[in-house]
């Protein structure tokens, strides 16, 4: 028996050291793995240099460019067929003139910075009175689809003012997108401002420059142009296609 207990001791104690070994053996390599990724010395990728050369500063440069070209035929039906449903506001307070004999039209471009910061809006109108501009909105939304407002321009100041010679020249900020967004006061404008971030959840809504970017990039971003006369579906309207690649 006494012979037994030893040997079984002698098992215990060399089990005991081969375990200790192995797991001093795994602290040193975890320690070596993660020593490698600290410094960099293992990582041969890094050593590579950018394609481009990097400059933070180039992101406040112009990048990828967008034009419309507005008219009345864009526009998605007569103001005579403005639903029955839609309230006072939104209706025409002065004669409507059918789309094919408006004169009015418009050209805008749209600058994008690289970083997406910021965007430079311009619009120049032509047969438009500007006394009867009532608003003027960039909305998200396909070829004769009604959608969202992403810009309000009248939340920045006087639409008058703004197109006083006929042209507007204007810069936009995730500032104003979120003044749109924050302006909702109602299970309307919950659908009418702000646009989704994903069609799945409509109240989710794009608060960036980047984001009013994405709606571009896919042929999404409209121009409307509303007067007194032609109030719910707009006077004259464009939708934005690229100029240029960034």
């Amino acid at each position: 028996m006494k012979r037994s207990s030893a040997l079984g001791s002698k098992v215990f104690f060399l089990v005991s050291i081969c375990l200790m070994a192995f797991a001093l053996n795994g602290t040193l390599l975890a320690q070596d793995d993660h020593s490698a990724m600290g410094d960099g010395t293992s990582r041969p990728e890094l050593e590579r240099e950018s394609p481009i050369a990097l400059n933070p500063a180039d992101g406040l440069e112009i990048g990828v460019v967008y034009e419309a070209y507005l008219s009345p035929q864009q526009e998605g039906g007569e103001e005579e067929d403005t639903p029955a449903l839609i309230p006072p506001q939104f209706r025409s307070t002065t004669p409507s003139t059918p789309r094919n004999d408006r004169t009015s039209r418009g050209h805008s471009v749209i600058e994008f910075t690289r970083d997406l910061s910021r965007a430079y809006v311009y619009l120049a109108i032509e047969n438009v009175n500007v006394a009867d501009i009532v608003m003027l909105h960039l909305h998200c939304g396909r070829p004769g689809q009604l959608g969202p407002i992403i810009i309000d321009f009248s939340v920045a100041g006087s639409l008058q003012t703004y197109l006083e010679d006929g042209v507007m020249r204007i810069e936009v900020t995730n500032e104003d997108i979120e003044a749109v967004t924050n302006s909702s006061s109602g299970p309307v404008d919950g659908f009418t401002k702000g646009c989704a971030i994903v069609d799945s959840n409509p109240l989710d809504k794009v608060k960036t420059i980047a984001g009013m970017e994405i709606y571009a990039r896919r042929d999404k971003l409209y121009f409307n142009l509303h007067t007194s006369g032609q109030v719910y579906f707009g006077d004259i309207r464009g939708q934005f296609h690229a100029v240029n690649g960034g």
